[in-house]
């Protein structure tokens, strides 16, 4: 997933993502027309529908996350121009938005951000990345669900509008590192996956799942370091995950975790393999970084006939995995 920003493409459903964030709110203010008033307040810049400082995350499937944010100076200066731009049909509605926006400058100072809206499938991960590279002191939003805030810990301040509560929180994190390791015998008739890529091999490693040692040293690498747990309490050894595939396990882990402000921020793997595997590192890398999200590096070693595994036994993953707590 990559971020953009608001244009012809996806303006369509920016808005639709904003308005749906808080549509209670926004049915008060601007009655049956909101997301027609959201669209042109877009277009025109008006604050706080301001295109630039709207953060949109995509993949293939199209926008998956938007984060709209204001500064007290953007705030400040063009609000009136909901009068001015959109002329008189606006003034009702006009009214109402200058008041809260008002409201709004007298709570925060120059230093906070304001974040009007954050909706999306992925809008930890948007709130995440947002947070890590802000460089304003705090971050003050108006919500009408507070779980994923209070998930984040943010703090609840006094509300400036009766259908909404208020949070809010520092611009800060701290980062936490995980250790995972796996080994699986080599035997026949198996598929050899690493990292989620088959490997060209005449034999496979053992295990319930498709036995994936460097995905299972990834797994036990953020959960011990998030949920204090392991592999085995997640993924037991029942039906359900017989035969399954063990990267689809990480991208639900990281899922998981990233929904408790828990995110990989690098992961560092060593594989101990009698099978030469140099020829696949940069796709087991890219496949990896794809699902974690951040950078993936590997390398691989023999065992120089000292390990089991020199002697075609199986294969060891080591993993160490930074990861920043929101």
């Amino acid at each position: 997933m990559q971020t953009t920003t608001v244009n012809e493409k996806n303006i369509g459903k920016v808005v639709e993502l904003v308005y749906e964030e808080k549509q209670e709110f926004y049915d008060e203010l601007f009655g049956k027309n909101a997301l027609k008033y959201i669209k042109e307040a877009f277009e025109y810049d008006i604050p706080p529908f301001i295109k630039k400082n709207c953060i949109v995350l995509e993949d293939q499937k199209g926008v998956r996350a938007v984060l709209l944010y204001a500064t007290k100076a953007e705030f400040r200066h063009g609000y009136q121009r909901w009068f001015s731009v959109l002329g008189l049909k606006i003034i009702p509605v006009g009214a109402k938005m200058i008041y809260i926006i008002e409201r709004i400058l007298m709570d925060f100072s120059i230093d906070d951000l304001y974040v009007v809206s954050l909706a999306g499938e992925f809008k930890e991960q948007l709130l995440y990345r947002f947070i890590k590279s802000s460089r304003y002191k705090k971050i003050i939003v108006d919500t009408l669900n507070s779980d994923l805030y209070e998930r984040f810990s943010f703090g609840e301040e006094k509300p400036i509008h009766a259908k909404l509560k208020r949070f809010s929180k520092f611009c800060d994190y701290h980062t936490l590192t995980g250790i995972g390791w796996d080994t699986h015998p080599l035997v026949q008739g198996r598929k050899l996956i690493l990292g989620g890529v088959q490997i060209d091999s005449q034999l496979g490693l053992h295990g319930h799942s498709d036995a994936d040692v460097l995905c299972h040293a990834l797994i036990d690498s953020l959960l011990g370091v998030t949920l204090k747990k392991d592999i085995g309490a997640v993924f037991p050894e029942n039906d359900e995950n017989k035969g399954r595939s063990s990267l689809e396990m990480l991208e639900l882990v990281v899922q998981t975790v990233n929904k408790s402000g828990f995110f990989p921020s690098s992961a560092d793997c060593v594989i101990i393999s009698p099978i030469k595997l140099k020829d696949y590192r940069e796709k087991i890398s890219n496949r990896l970084e794809n699902v974690l999200g951040c950078p993936v590096s590997i390398k691989f070693k023999t065992g120089n006939g000292v390990y089991p595994e020199s002697e075609m036994k199986g294969i060891t993953a080591m993993c160490v995995t930074n990861v920043d707590k929101v």
